[in-house]
């Protein structure tokens, strides 16, 4: 799920506008509006409170901007309640906004009195109180799970593939449900009706419209005489768009040989029913006059025949991408992007239209190694070098780009890697500078990894650790994550992860992520239990006194080019941080904590820079120092635990 940039939050007090209702078959009842009130205002976010009544209303909500008397043309947020409780999210710090709310019928439009606030200089750093504990967690196995906020029900949401989804209010208490599928005729169509007849015929470009009637479902036939819908719906991604009011949801529709599609589905709530709109980007056509049913023709004008690129002489796969795993998000500037694709070609990118939530036809592309004027530019992966899942999410100064290499099964190798840059569209590198780029083929993961161990590795397969992660319950094949800088001040890391011995079972993980001195990310050793740590006070506030943190730890270094297939996993050793700042036991060196902050400084052959905080060991309630350290120059990452006492 992810975080909505520039949400909004809002609520009630203070009555203003009306209007009346021209409808003569209805008891009028006239448009009325309360004036928003503003509360919690911090550096980046702030809380609103709205009411909005009335006939016919078709849309309600709260418009805001920089500048005086905001109107549904500025940044808004819709609600289907009458009552709103939205949370504004992606402020700038120091700076003044104005709100209205408004409600809308299909003949009028009615705006509330305007209020200001302004953001403060600075993020608050206060912890929360702890209010839960390890007995919150309620499991559910969403696989591919990609988190988003609603601001309206106050929940998570987190998607995944085959239609699996859940929802919670505290990262915790996972609760499954079905996002059902609409079509013309129907709130709740089966999979194979779903697909076929897209709302959405008609794109722009240059001013010019264009007919596009994509059938998704017949074109990922194309692979299989016996494809089955049911097993092939991957990896969505949940946005709401502003522009549009509406929460917007990618889904890849996978066929075999690259017959696949990315489409754009929306709904008024975010637990649907989702409606098909248009395809976004579709692969596969690679001989015959198989692009005439695609969009490859708006994009490049009228072709006489396939360009050549698209049917390459050694595999298609080596060069272009699979159209899946997409990753939607605003950046820092408003504007809208996609990332997608899994191994074959690699990872591509294309700006999209704000307006539609669709591809942006008026941008183009060049055509190079890492650029091409149908699939857009490439950030990642290529020359069928492991990769799929990326996601994108800006966190402190960064946009952080995950990716997930090797093979999804317990033993097929399945990790995150983690790379960053100054835009939303790279370059991205990893701590030690490298690409995420390939200019040939390599192999990026296991015992003979042989890329020069490409991304950080924020954690891996590990087992021995803890109360929970023990035995058959130890951890593996992580990944296909998302990640969120959420609204309450923390950022979470959610992935779906297989066991050391429970066959092919999964279920979500949860863990809370911070970063370093250096700017990378550092994941908590133990999953998110709701502890009251926020990013922001990491670095001015020191979380766990220097005398409470020498003692017994179990120590462990996720290192790269584990045997996969042969379950191999980290496990941990015992070490002593001793009171006068030296390390013993398992592994020798030293340790120092940075005055007035949470960065803590590991030493054992090298630097590791990370941070201390105390976690629950779940399942118990012990509460431990823990720490979490990057060494940037090997992407190598270790954690570690203050052993409780027996």
């Amino acid at each position: 799920m992810k975080y909505i940039s520039k949400l909004l939050a809002l609520f009630a007090i203070g009555m203003m506008a009306t209007a009346c209702s021209n409808d003569v078959n209805e008891v009028n009842r006239p448009l009325t509006v309360t004036a928003p009130t503003v509360t919690s205002v911090s550096g980046s976010s702030a809380i609103v409170t709205l009411t909005a009544t009335g006939s016919h209303i078709t849309h309600r909500g709260v418009c805001y901007s920089t500048s005086p008397n905001p109107t549904i043309s500025d940044d808004k947020v819709y609600s289907t309640s009458k009552d709103m409780v939205l949370t504004i999210g992606g402020l700038a710090k120091s700076t003044t906004y104005y709100v209205r709310g408004f409600a809308q019928t299909s003949y009028d439009i009615v705006y509330s009195d305007e209020v200001s606030f302004t953001t403060s200089s600075s993020e608050s750093t206060d912890d929360d109180p702890q209010t839960e504990g390890p007995s919150a967690l309620k499991r559910v196995s969403v696989h591919d799970p990609s988190v988003v906020w609603d601001p309206t029900t106050s929940s998570y949401y987190i998607f995944g593939s085959h239609r699996a989804a859940a929802k919670c209010n505290n990262m915790m208490s996972w609760e499954a449900f079905t996002a059902p599928w609409a079509t013309a005729t129907s709130k709740d169509a089966a999979n194979e009706d779903a697909f076929t007849t897209p709302q959405v015929t008609k794109v722009k470009k240059g001013g010019v419209e264009y007919d596009l009637n994509f059938n998704a479902l017949a074109w990922s036939q194309r692979g299989s005489e016996t494809y089955d819908i049911g097993g092939n719906m991957w990896a969505p991604d949940v946005i709401y768009n502003k522009k549009m009011g509406k929460w917007c949801m990618y889904l890849s529709i996978n066929g075999d040989f690259w017959y696949s599609s990315i489409i754009m589905l929306t709904a008024d709530n975010i637990v649907g029913p989702y409606r098909y709109q248009s395809p976004v980007v579709i692969s596969g056509f690679r001989s015959g006059d198989s692009y005439k049913s695609t969009d490859l023709e708006i994009v490049l004008g009228e072709q006489a025949s396939l360009p050549s690129r698209y049917a390459p002489s050694d595999n298609y796969g080596n060069h272009w991408p699979n159209c899946i795993d997409p990753c939607v998000f605003y950046d820092e500037n408003g504007k809208l992007w996609m990332s997608y694709g899994s191994w074959s070609g690699g990872i591509f990118m294309l700006e999209l239209d704000e307006e539609t939530g669709l591809r942006d036809y008026d941008v183009t592309y060049a055509e190079s190694e890492t650029s091409d004027p149908y699939f857009g530019k490439k950030i990642a992966g290529g020359h069928y070098v492991s990769g799929e899942a990326s996601y994108i999410e800006f966190i402190g100064g960064y946009y952080f780009l995950f990716m997930t290499y090797g093979g999804l099964d317990a033993a097929g190798g399945y990790q995150m890697r983690v790379f960053r840059s100054l835009n939303p569209d790279g370059p991205f590198v990893d701590s030690k500078g490298t690409s995420a780029v390939y200019d040939t083929y390599q192999l990026n993961f296991g015992p003979t990894e042989n890329d020069g161990f490409r991304g950080v590795n924020i954690f891996g397969a590990y087992d021995e650790w803890g109360a929970q992660t023990v035995g058959a319950w130890g951890e593996r094949a992580q990944g296909h994550n998302s990640i969120i800088a959420a609204q309450d001040g923390r950022t979470y890391l959610v992935y779906h992860t297989r066991f050391q011995d429970q066959g092919e079972g999964h279920q979500v993980r949860v863990h809370q992520v911070y970063q370093n001195e250096e700017g990378w990310l550092v994941a908590a050793p133990f999953e998110y239990t709701g502890e009251g740590i926020k990013s922001a006070g990491i670095a001015v506030a020191q979380k766990v006194a220097t005398t409470d943190i020498p003692g017994a730890y179990k120590l462990l270094i996720h290192r790269y080019g584990l045997d996969h297939a042969a379950k191999e996993y980290a496990a941990p050793v015992d070490v002593t941080l001793n009171a006068d700042g030296s390390i013993s036991g398992g592994a020798v060196g030293t340790w120092s904590i940075k005055s007035g902050t949470s960065y803590i400084t590991i030493n054992i052959g090298s630097d590791y820079k990370g941070v201390m905080v105390p976690q629950t060991l779940e399942p118990t309630d012990t509460k431990a120092p823990c720490f979490t350290a990057l060494d940037s120059k090997t992407g190598v990452t270790i954690w570690g635990y203050k052993a409780p006492l027996q």
